[in-house]
């Protein structure tokens, strides 16, 4: 029995039928052969085009945008919202210029562990006049209506000698920027209505363990 038979009779059940096959022509040395599977089908495939391919792949990950191309702030970052747009102008409304009223504003809840909250609005170019400090603010709270001071919340005294709010007023003929501040305290304040600005910044700075911030800027004639 001839070899070729053997091989057919391993791969099928091949069986002699007593006759004997003719030798092969010296032309006839093909071999018999399956294709390679292609594509995904065989996990252990490789294609060799893709293995040495210098292309640049696709992140898998990438950073979400807005509509307008703009990154999306990670997943966990604090926000505050100001009724003015992050960086933008204040509206007179909030300043010397018009009703002198604290905005209303809204912001991210707070992180576990908070026990209080409290705001702040500082002049980065006059840093040592205090505009507004808010304190005693609940820790589930995530917003604060137009000129309101929520029941248990107390304010420091402010630049102008009042207790309370006291908004954007640069000299005339110049611009301030201002940054406002919503602090997430992990102890509380234990301060009054009408504590010295100084006394309560400090007790906010000591107490804070996170902070979202909206900034501003606000020009006088």
């Amino acid at each position: 029995m001839t070899t070729t038979c053997l091989l057919l009779m391993a791969a099928s059940g091949c069986k002699s039928d007593g006759r004997t096959l003719r030798p092969a022509r010296d032309d006839q040395n093909a071999s018999v052969s399956t294709p390679a599977p292609s594509g995904t089908d065989d996990p252990t495939f490789i294609d060799p085009d893709a293995a040495n391919s210098t292309a640049t792949t696709t992140p898998l990950i990438t950073m979400p945008t807005t509509t307008a191309g703009t990154p999306v702030p990670p997943v966990g970052t604090l926000l505050v919202t100001a009724p003015w747009r992050n960086g933008a102008t204040i509206d007179a409304r909030y300043t010397c210029d018009g009703l002198n009223v604290t905005p209303a504003l809204s912001w991210s809840a707070a992180p576990a562990g908070t026990v209080e909250i409290a705001i702040t609005l500082a002049d980065l170019d006059a840093p040592e006049f205090t505009h507004w400090v808010i304190a005693g603010l609940s820790p589930a709270s995530i917003a604060l209506d137009e000129d309101t001071v929520p029941i248990g919340a107390y304010e420091a005294t402010n630049g102008a000698g009042d207790v309370g709010y006291t908004g954007p007023c640069p000299p005339a003929g110049s611009t301030h920027d201002y940054v406002l501040a919503v602090h997430y305290l992990g102890v509380v304040t234990g301060l009054d209505d009408g504590s010295a600005a100084e006394a309560l910044i400090t007790a906010i700075e000591a107490a804070e363990t996170a902070t979202a911030v909206a900034t501003g800027t606000f020009s006088r004639i």
